[in-house]
């Protein structure tokens, strides 16, 4: 599915990520940034996702490293359960090209206090 901004999403701005980004990682927080985002990465996000987006339940990264992606970081209110990377025409980004960017949200939400108790993660 492809994003249609109408003239009333225009200023609608995401709830706020739980981290605020950095240079390689950047937050998209409203439908403007999303919708450049596709006209970018060509990502089709359906319905369920921008519920969850809008609800403040996933939220979205512009991955600006090598390859450029779409960061998918779905969060429970105390850490983030899962993270998916999609680049160029909505391809998943491969599992040794994922390792920076899932290590660079890692260190974020840790930086910020979240999975602090995870040795795992």
């Amino acid at each position: 599915m492809k994003i249609k901004i109408t003239d009333s999403m225009m200023n609608d701005a995401f709830p706020p990520p739980p981290v605020n980004g950095n240079d390689l990682l950047v937050p998209i927080t409203s439908w403007v940034e999303l919708f450049c985002e596709t006209q970018v990465t060509g990502i089709e996000l359906e319905e369920f996702w921008l519920e969850h987006i809008d609800a403040g339940v996933a939220y979205l990264f512009r991955w600006l490293g090598e390859p450029r992606a779409t960061v998918l970081v779905i969060w429970t209110d105390e850490r983030p359960t899962h993270i998916e990377c999609r680049t160029l025409g909505d391809s998943p980004v491969t599992e040794v090209d994922s390792e920076p960017i899932i290590a660079e949200v890692t260190k974020l939400f840790r930086d910020a206090g979240f999975w602090s108790g995870y040795v795992n993660h």
